[in-house]
């Protein structure tokens, strides 16, 4: 009788180290995911920073690039005022040319930003996807091993 009490004591103390160790297994996996989850955030956030920095940065460009172009065109229609009517004209195709040469520069340039801001952004959810869905479909095993394991045992 001791034999068989202590066959199932030894039976018990195996399945509750069994089932500690897939416990343990599973915080280790959790803080294993949660750090990933945690290192990819970090990464989009810096990635978003930079497409913020860059848009910033073209906006403040565009600025300056304005001002200093509205600050030639005046001095070249003081300029322009004083001579004939055909320098006139021709210094006013030649504003009119700059002025379309660049409000497509800036079409461009806004477009190559955002193309960039776009990448990054499906860049950072395609990486989540990659290391989410094999990690989903590792725990779906295990949960499923350990209903099937604990169907099997009596009681």
């Amino acid at each position: 009788m001791s034999n068989d009490n202590n066959s199932d004591k030894e039976k018990e103390n195996t399945i509750t180290k069994g089932m500690k160790d897939i416990v343990s297994g599973f915080k280790n996996g959790f803080k294993n995911f949660q750090k990933s989850l945690e290192d990819q955030s970090k990464k989009s956030v810096e990635d978003w920073d930079k497409s913020k920095e860059k848009v910033n940065n073209f906006f403040s460009k565009m600025g300056e690039n304005w001002n200093k172009q509205v600050a030639k065109w005046s001095k070249d229609v003081e300029d322009v005022q004083e001579q004939n009517k055909e320098q006139w004209e021709a210094k006013k195709q030649k504003i009119k040319d700059d002025i379309d040469k660049w409000q497509n520069q800036t079409r461009e340039d806004w477009k190559d930003g955002v193309k960039s801001w776009n990448r990054g952004m499906i860049k950072g959810a395609f990486t989540l996807l990659i290391i989410v869905i094999p990690i989903i479909i590792v725990l779906v095993l295990v949960i499923y091993v350990i209903n099937q394991a604990l169907n099997l045992m009596p009681g």
